[in-house]
């Protein structure tokens, strides 16, 4: 199949809604889902890519940062409280994922950070990447003064 803005995808009961998410490479996709832990429903964001590694150009940012932008609109509206990327060693997923067999009642599951650091985690990413496109548009106007 070909991944579509908004197609949802079910296996095995459950579904994921896939997102298109250029910015990062082409066809990248990020994808919003529901988990349950010991019964109560989670929201996953899972972000598909969040490296810079593409052209360090501005137009590229800026396809990045609407990506990016567009998927935190997303998560926040779908009320995600996990974030998780498609590298684990990022978000030390795996690890965490281990932790599960030695929690006890009443403990957090370790991924369900909150709403509130999901939108944290995307306004980071947001911040980095419009820090390196700042200073690639202050090259750009640094190249084209004269003198310089």
């Amino acid at each position: 199949i070909v991944a579509t803005d908004g197609m949802k995808i079910t296996l095995g009961g459950r579904t994921v809604t896939i997102y298109l998410m250029p910015g990062h490479t082409p066809g990248t996709i990020s994808g919003i889902f529901q988990v349950h832990d010991r019964g109560k429903p989670l929201t996953v964001a899972y972000s598909g890519g969040t490296e810079f590694n593409f052209l360090n150009d501005v137009p590229h940012f800026d396809a990045y940062l609407a990506s990016e932008r567009k998927f935190a609109a997303i998560a926040a509206a779908a009320g995600a409280t996990i974030i998780l990327g498609n590298q684990s060693q990022f978000d030390s997923a795996a690890l965490k994922l281990k932790t599960l067999s030695e929690r006890r009642s009443g403990e957090v599951h370790p991924l369900d950070v909150g709403a509130a650091a999901v939108a944290r985690y995307f306004k980071i990413e947001d911040e980095c990447a419009q820090a390196v496109r700042l200073k690639l548009l202050a090259q750009q106007n640094d190249a084209n003064q004269p003198g310089k």
